[in-house]
């Protein structure tokens, strides 16, 4: 009865202990940073009424203990440290952990520990808690940014921190340079000049009397047709065809007609005249009618090779002879051909007026813009193509390029490079002779524009040891006919260059990189950033960083323009603007002159039992004897710990789970203290009895 009163009121003490760890997880569940607390009971004691006893061999089996509990008693009070969600605030300065791990806060004596990420800065620029005003731990950066391992201090982000101004070491050059950048020279091309066709012309070459190409192609079949006397010149089941070749010469296909009709018994005989013409003379006995050579679906060639309808016996006839009279073939002109008998793209005669004996023709044209003196030549029946590309040449005072004429006829004229020596429209012209064609003849068309050698050029922004700045220009120039460029290095100001501001560079078919040279030996751009005399910054060595050779990270040479970018390094002094923390806690500024430099790193605390800290106010722990001693670390470095910048962690409370532990300690509380009040009326029984 006593023991039940006594278990009832130790029931009623640890359900009331529950309760205030649960109100206090309830009322920290808006807590940042706040980890919840867990109540677990054990049995107090234990009284035996009777000891347990062996079984006795052949006898009695063995017998249980009886034991009688008296009550319950508070075992642990245990920190729940999981993970809490983060709550974005947008705020730099407050931090949240992912992972395990507290913030180390100081007041100067001692640490104490957080998962509360709620820092700012204080008046001295000192990384606090602005609640307890205890200071943000972590390592400094050194003077170059850079942080090195050592104990934990004080973060202070001094506002007025500036970066010392940093030389220019190295210049990269990246683009690409347009082999295609020689200087070129006008190309102006005729139209082309015909001349009667010959026996050693080519076939597929020729053209008709009236201009336009016969239109042959190797493969083309030609028929030979007509009759003598009445009957076919070629009887019937005798091959009449002629099969044209690459090679096939107006010569060849007379041959053939003459071996044919030979070999007929016909006393025909073929033969090519000095107009182009092909002459037949009749000595059969008997007339020859609808006499023609003829190739399907070429109109010009069978228009130009139509006889007479009828050419008499003991007579001769020509192509030229026929229905339209056509026939005087045309072969694409050469230089040796004389200029008097040579004919238009359209086939009409030039129409020289030679009846004295010779004629004069004026040459104009213009070089660079300007109009040359018009050049005269006198023409006789003696002069050739080849006289008058001549004095074309001479008449435009070009040096380098030969006057010559192609494989079509045209005559085409190559001027000096540059656009200084540009040529202008040519004109040919026989004074006096309304009639003549030549000066129709000699349209000249331009192919080609004149250019000058192309330079392309990267600039940038170079600094000296005082941060000063010095625009450093890099010109390309290419050597005609080369995959080599000469370059040169300049700088704008008064900067005096010592060594290395001139080489070249030379690319590989495959447009990459071959070499990179300087004309001095020198293996850099050097650079005096200012007078002689005056006192100021060092010297400036500048690395001029093509890219690799063979390789395609810097400068290449492909056809096609590509812009040229230079960057140097280096920059000039400037002050801190802003800062931001990354997911490693390392808090690097942001500063006026582009530059970003580490400043701290916020360290972290881990421990082998963290639900052994002692919990303090304001969301804070210290050490005690379970917790094991603080081991510094830092987050993001493979421990799966990072940190959240402009996030907070919330409080890991989960009300539903505590409403249900609320109302399990709120019925065990019942319970427990209708065990006190039962006990309580059994006493009240017992001091009845003696009534």
């Amino acid at each position: 009865m006593f023991r039940s009163l006594y278990s009832g009121v130790s029931g009623l003490a640890a359900n009331i202990t529950a309760l205030d760890v649960i109100g206090n997880n309830i009322a920290n569940s808006n807590t940042i940073g706040f980890k919840a607390g867990r109540v677990t009971f054990s049995e107090m004691l234990t009284q035996t009424l009777r000891a347990a006893s062996r079984p006795v061999s052949g006898g009695l089996g063995g017998t249980n203990p009886q034991q009688v509990g008296l009550g319950t008693q508070v075992a642990s009070i245990d920190t729940y440290f999981g993970q809490g969600n983060f709550q974005t605030t947008g705020m730099k300065t407050d931090l949240a952990i992912q992972g395990s791990g507290f913030f180390v806060l100081s007041d100067g004596v001692e640490n104490i520990y957080t998962r509360a990420g709620t820092f700012g800065l204080d008046a001295a620029s000192y990384l606090v808690d602005p609640a307890t005003g205890l200071k943000v731990q972590g390592v400094m950066a050194d003077e170059n940014g850079v942080v090195m391992p050592g104990p934990f201090g004080d973060i202070f982000i001094d506002p007025g921190m500036v970066v010392p101004a940093e030389a220019s070491t190295n210049l990269q050059m990246v683009g690409n340079l347009d082999s295609d950048s020689d200087a070129a020279e006008t190309i102006l091309t005729s139209l082309s000049f015909l001349a009667a066709a010959t026996g050693g012309d080519l076939l597929t070459t020729m053209s008709g009397q009236g201009g336009g190409s016969l239109g042959l192609n190797a493969g083309d079949v030609i028929v030979l047709s007509g009759r003598v006397g009445g009957t076919d010149l070629i009887p019937s089941g005798v091959d009449s065809t002629f099969t044209v070749g690459a090679g096939t010469t107006y010569q060849d296909v007379v041959a053939w007609i003459n071996n044919l009709v030979t070999g007929q018994g016909h006393n025909l005989n073929f033969a090519i005249q000095s107009d182009g013409s092909l002459q037949v003379t009749n000595n059969a006995g008997q007339a020859v009618d609808g006499l023609s050579l003829s190739s399907a679906g070429h109109a010009v060639f069978n228009q130009n090779f139509l006889w007479p309808s009828s050419i008499a016996s003991g007579t001769s006839a020509t192509t030229a002879d026929g229905p339209a009279e056509y026939g005087a073939l045309r072969a694409y002109a050469e230089a040796g051909d004389a200029l008097a008998s040579l004919y238009s793209s359209s086939g009409a005669s030039l129409g020289l007026d030679l009846s004295s004996g010779s004629t004069t023709i004026d040459i104009n044209g213009s070089v660079g813009g300007d109009s040359v003196p018009p050049a005269t030549m006198t023409v006789t029946a003696a002069t050739t193509l080849d006289d008058l590309m001549r004095e074309i040449q001479y008449a435009l005072s070009i040096n380098s390029n030969p006057v010559v004429v192609n494989e079509q006829g045209q005559i085409v004229v190559r001027g000096e490079v540059g656009t200084a020596s540009a040529l202008g429209e040519i004109s040919v012209t026989e004074p006096g002779n309304d009639a003549a064609m030549i000066e129709s003849a000699f349209n000249f068309n331009q192919t080609q524009q004149a250019s000058d050698q192309q330079t392309f050029s990267l600039a940038t922004t170079a600094y000296d040891s005082l941060g000063g700045e010095h625009t450093i220009t890099v010109s390309f120039e290419k050597v005609a006919g080369l995959n080599e460029w000469i370059w040169t290095a300049s700088a704008d100001g008064g900067e005096e260059i010592l060594s290395g501001g001139s080489g070249r560079i030379r690319f590989g078919s495959d447009g990459t990189v071959s070499s990179f040279t300087y004309d001095d030996g020198a293996g850099a751009l050097t650079f005096r950033p200012q007078p002689t005399g005056d006192e100021g910054a060092d010297l400036v060595v500048l690395d001029l960083d093509y890219g690799e050779i063979g390789g395609l990270t810097g400068l290449t040479q492909f056809a096609g323009r590509g812009t040229l970018h230079a960057i140097a390094d280096g920059f000039q002094a400037g002050h801190l603007v802003d800062f931001a923390i990354d997911q490693s806690g390392m808090i690097t500024g942001y500063f006026s002159n582009d530059t970003l430099r580490d400043i701290a790193q916020i360290g972290l605390a881990q421990f082998s039992n963290p639900e052994g800290l002692m919990r303090e106010a304001n969301n804070t722990y210290r050490l005690s004897g379970n917790s094991g001693e603080a081991m510094n670390i830092f987050a993001d470095e493979g421990n799966n710990v990072a940190m959240v910048a402009g996030a907070l962690e919330a409080s890991n409370v989960d009300l539903a789970l505590e409403f249900t532990r609320l109302v399990v300690a709120q019925r065990a509380f019942q319970a427990n203290a209708r065990v006190v009040s039962t006990g309580d009326e059994i006493m009240q029984e017992l001091v009845n009895l003696i009534r």
